[in-house]
């Protein structure tokens, strides 16, 4: 491409020294800027006379000479070229202490449940408890369990019925942990959907402050799923392990 872009200007040159020579043109110095466009395969050439020059008058024969005429156009490239970066934007780097939060659609199951909610998050592969805090149904405490469902386990208990046709068991990773975690059956109560696979949107914002120095210090962080019944839950970790979630949408 430079090549293509040499040989252009070249034509160019000897152009205008055609005409200056061939008598087309007065006898001048020329002065051509050469700048960028925003096509990489244009370029725009300008051509105006330089200023004259007060101390030393050209002579005639200078004008005439391609050796004394060439030269000049020559040199007046770098100083144009030099002028165009001069008027470039300089760009300065804005650095940001602060994490960036994630965004994706996730892949989870859901179950509610008389007293709060499961999730599944396959990208874990672990369970999410949410059990609602007595007489306030949006905020209450969040846990996390591993999924430990194997393919060949029994996928309910046969022996537990649901209190009334309204009410549902857990099945496979749901049951599984509902029905082994010691005192998790009576604190999520009976299940009130099935369990229902969707897509859906999750946005983690890390958490953390910054030092003394300017270093960031992670913390805890904060989670946000939306349900399926397009409800946003905002999940808070603690440094236990054991957060808290409430409802904010």
């Amino acid at each position: 491409m430079r090549k293509r872009y040499s040989g252009l200007l070249l034509a160019l040159l000897l152009g205008i020294f055609g005409l200056v020579s061939c008598g087309g043109l007065p006898p001048m110095q020329l002065v051509v800027v050469i700048s960028p466009t925003p096509d990489p395969n244009t370029i725009l050439i300008t051509v105006t006379p330089a200023a004259p020059a007060a101390a030393t008058p050209v002579p005639t024969t200078a004008a005439l000479n391609p050796t004394a005429t060439l030269p000049t156009l020559v040199t007046a490239l770098p100083q144009a070229t030099q002028t165009t970066e001069t008027l470039l934007p300089s760009l300065t780097p804005t650095l940001n202490a602060f994490p960036t939060e994630t965004r994706a659609q996730l892949f989870i199951a859901q179950q509610d449940f008389q007293n709060g909610f499961m999730f599944w998050i396959s990208t874990r592969n672990v369970v999410w408890v949410l059990i609602t805090t007595p007489g306030n149904p949006n905020t209450g405490e969040w846990r996390v369990y591993p999924d430990t469902f194997k393919e060949g386990e029994p996928e309910f208990d046969p022996n537990l019925t649901p209190p009334s046709e309204n009410f549902y068991q857990p099945r496979r990773g749901f049951g599984k942990l509902w029905r082994t975690t010691p005192g998790l059956r009576e604190e999520l109560g009976w299940a009130t959907t099935p369990e229902f696979a969707l897509n859906t949107s999750y946005v983690y914002q890390p958490g953390g402050v910054i030092d003394a120095e300017g270093k960031w210090v992670p913390g805890p962080g904060k989670h946000f799923i939306t349900t399926l019944g397009r409800q946003t839950f905002a999940l808070i970790e603690s440094a236990e392990g054991f957060g808290r979630w409430e409802r904010v949408g």
